[in-house]
Formats: structure tokens, C-alpha cells, sequence
């Protein structure tokens, strides 16, 4: 039962192996998967050989030489890969040095196989147990330490985890990492017990040999996603978009489309906007949308009313709060809050709220947020999208993306782009 469990999970390295032949040959962090999991396979194969076949025999003496090899590699390329996921200079002197250890280890275990005598026997498990297990353990350290260097925060494998599974977006490189912890977490107890672990109660043995299997799928899976920066629980749902029926195929390709916008360049979204808007009219789009931009439906509604009232009323009081202090800049800012400062009522607030611009007070305050994002935007053109959103009100960039194409009918990088594509224009 448990050697069916291990080698199911070699398997599994064999099957994302496979898979990313197929379709993700084109990501940048191919080579390195490919290599990573074929060490993976090997290294699990090796310790599954140790479960079933006879300690000394033919066999098992393969599967350890076949352990030596892959074993030291796993680590490095672990490493290696996602350093290219965080897009970290593409090699390190350090990466290229642990090359030698199990070439090393292989070759000296070999050679020692080979040899039929006492010393050479002692000389081989030395090699295969005692320096083998050192260097896996120093590895793990260094392993545990580049995690804690790239991140700088604990509880990486449980927070992640829950944050992905709630569907928040989160670094792809951070989630490869929680994952890399489960199978990382067994090497380290194989090392400490030895092979005793498989000698161990039933129940703990399927335990750990489910765990390689939980882990090898799920990062597998995720490394299909190795050109993107951050994922979600909602792309694991758009991997299989192409299967939909008639009702809800407008649903899935506008997110396949908000999805693909979302990471595509500025340079590759003016092509595309340049070879879509032959067919579809973008000029006649832009022509009517501009009625109605957040800049000119500001600053019309609030002069509308500025002739209409005098300085002390409580809608120039608004005003003064909105336009001069920039009180919609605050994140947390709630009807209670603007209340307080008039000195008034948040249902009478609210009313002559919707009654003066006839706009609910969330609407205005995100139009007023909205409109303050497009200056800056303009005005900070190397921003990234988190600080946008905070500089803006927001709580989170996520919030600001749907804000913003809500109210302008466009995502930021689509606005972006046709704000460049009207500047070269003019």
C-alpha cells in the first residue's frame, strides 16, 4: 500500500513533466521545471525503492546511487527556480557550484558499488547515509533561510494558503514556495529519523506519502502558471475556460479578455487596441465615453451647484471638505464620518447628497477618486498599481481595478493606453 503511494507520486513528477512538454513550453521557468521535477521523480523513486526491496541488494544499491543524484539536486534547482519566478539574476555562483555534489556523490558511489571489498562497502554507506544526509540537512538550511531572506514574514506556508483559498491574489512565487515546504518538511523528517519513517505506524506512513502527492499535484498545477506574476483561486477556474455552454460564454470570455489585459504591456495593448478598433469603431467609443469622464462630470456637477448655494450652506460645506481637504482621499471614509464634520445627520447628509448631484454618496466618492487616480496616473507615470490605489483612497488594488473600469468603462492599463495613444495623436 505505501510503495503504491510513492510511486503514485512519481507519477504524478512524471505527469506535469509531461504536460509542460505539451503546453507550457513557452514559459521562462520551463527548463527549470522540467529539471526540478525530473530530480523530484527520481529522488521519490529512490526512497520508494528503499520501502520495497531488500537493504543490500542489487536494486536497492541502484536506487541509492539513483538517490544520490537526485536527492542534492532537488534543493538547488528549487532554489533556481524561483529566484526566475521572483525574475532574479538568472544564475548564482552558489547554484552552479552545488552542480559538483551530486555529480560527486554519484560518481563516488558508483566507483564504490562496483568495488567487492570491506573498506569499499564501510566507504559507500558512509558516502550514502552519513555525508548524503549531512548535505540534504545543510541545503534544507540554506533553503529555510533563502525563504525567510526573500519574504521576511512567518507563518508563510498556513497564511498563504488561506489567503489563496479565499481568493485573494497572491505572489505565484510565494504560493510555489508554501507548497515546496510540504515535501521539504518530510525530506527533513526522513533525514532526522532515517529510514525508520517507513517503518513507522500505517497511518503516518500514508500521511507522508500523501502529502508528496498533495504537493507534487498542486505545484505542478500552479507552475502552468509560470508567466504570470500573481494568481488567484479564480485562475484555476479560468484554465479550463474554453469549456463553457451558450448561457455563460459572454461571462467567461470577458474574463478570460479582463484577465489577459491585466497582465499584458502597454506597448502589446496598443496593438491590440489599434487592430481591434478597425473593426469596432474605438474613436466613435472614446468620442461618446468622453461626455461622461469622471475629470468633466466633477468638476461640472460641483460648479453647477456652487452659484446655487451660499459659502455657509451645508452643500458648500461638502464641497469644501470634497474639493479643498480632499476628505474622499480617506480609505475607511463613511457617510458617519462626513456627517460628523457638517455637524449634521448622515440621512439628511445622504439625501441632499443623491438630491444635489443625483449620485448615491458611495457613487460620488468613488467618481471623486476615480477622477483624482486619472491626474495622478498622468502625473506619476512609473506608479505601480498598489501605490496608485492607496495614494487614491483605496484599499487595495484589486478594489481600485474594479472601481476604476466601472466608472470609466475601461481597466487603468486600457485607460493608459489610449491617454498615450491620444497624446501621440495630437
Amino acid at each position: 500500500m505505501l510503495s503504491l503511494y510513492f510511486f503514485t507520486s512519481v507519477a504524478a513528477c512524471l505527469f506535469w513533466v509531461i504536460i509542460h512538454l505539451m503546453i507550457a513550453s513557452r514559459t521562462d521557468t520551463f527548463h527549470l521545471f522540467i529539471a526540478l521535477f525530473t530530480a523530484c521523480g527520481l529522488y521519490i523513486y529512490s526512497e520508494a525503492c528503499h520501502v520495497v526491496l531488500e537493504p543490500g541488494s542489487s536494486m536497492d544499491t541502484i536506487a541509492t546511487i539513483t538517490g544520490m543524484l537526485a536527492g542534492p539536486s532537488v534543493i538547488p534547482l528549487l532554489i533556481t527556480y524561483l529566484r526566475r519566478l521572483m525574475h532574479s539574476p538568472r544564475s548564482h555562483p552558489i547554484t552552479v557550484m552545488w552542480v559538483v555534489i551530486p555529480a560527486a556523490l554519484f560518481t563516488a558511489g558508483t566507483v564504490l558499488s562496483l568495488l567487492s571489498s570491506k573498506e569499499a562497502d564501510e566507504l559507500f554507506h558512509t558516502i550514502t547515509v552519513d555525508i548524503y544526509n549531512m548535505i540534504l540537512a545543510i541545503e534544507l538550511v540554506i533553503l529555510l533561510g533563502f525563504i525567510v531572506v526573500m519574504l521576511r514574514q512567518r507563518r508563510l506556508l498556513i497564511g498563504t494558503l488561506l489567503k489563496f483559498f479565499r481568493g485573494q491574489k497572491i505572489s505565484l512565487a510565494r504560493l510555489q514556495m508554501s507548497v515546496a515546504m510540504i515535501p521539504m518538511a518530510v525530506m527533513a523528517a526522513r533525514i532526522g529519523i532515517g529510514y525508520n519513517l517507513y517503518a513507522l505506524d500505517l497511518w503516518v506512513q500514508l500521511t507522508t506519502a500523501t502529502l508528496l502527492l498533495f504537493s507534487a499535484l498542486l505545484f505542478g498545477l500552479n507552475a502552468l502558471f509560470g508567466a504570470k506574476v500573481n494568481i488567484s483561486w479564480k485562475d484555476y477556474r479560468l484554465l479550463i475556460r474554453y469549456n463553457y455552454g451558450k448561457q455563460n460564454k459572454d461571462e467567461v470570455v470577458e474574463a478570460m479578455l479582463n484577465d489577459l489585459l491585466d497582465e499584458a504591456e502597454e506597448e502589446a495593448l496598443r496593438r491590440i487596441q489599434e487592430k481591434i478598433g478597425e473593426n469596432l469603431h474605438i474613436e466613435e467609443w472614446h468620442a461618446e465615453a468622453k461626455k461622461d469622464t469622471p475629470t468633466q462630470l466633477t468638476t461640472n456637477i460641483f460648479t453647477a451647484v456652487s452659484d446655487s448655494w451660499d459659502e455657509n450652506s451645508l452643500i458648500s460645506r461638502f464641497q469644501h471638505l470634497m474639493m479643498d481637504e480632499h476628505l474622499f482621499l480617506h480609505p475607511r471614509l463613511t457617510l458617519d464620518d462626513v456627517a460628523e464634520r457638517l455637524n449634521s445627520n448622515k440621512t439628511y447628509v445622504s439625501k441632499l447628497v443623491n438630491n444635489t448631484y443625483n449620485l448615491g454618496f458611495p457613487e460620488l466618492i468613488n467618481t471623486l477618486r476615480i477622477d483624482y487616480a486619472e491626474q495622478y496616473i498622468l502625473s506619476h507615470r512609473e506608479a505601480k498599481q498598489e501605490e496608485i490605489a492607496q495614494s487614491c483612497g483605496f484599499l487595495s488594488a484589486s478594489s481600485f481595478n474594479t472601481t476604476f473600469k466601472k466608472v470609466t468603462g475601461m481597466t487603468p492599463k486600457v485607460w493608459i493606453a489610449s491617454m498615450e495613444r491620444q497624446r501621440v495623436k495630437e
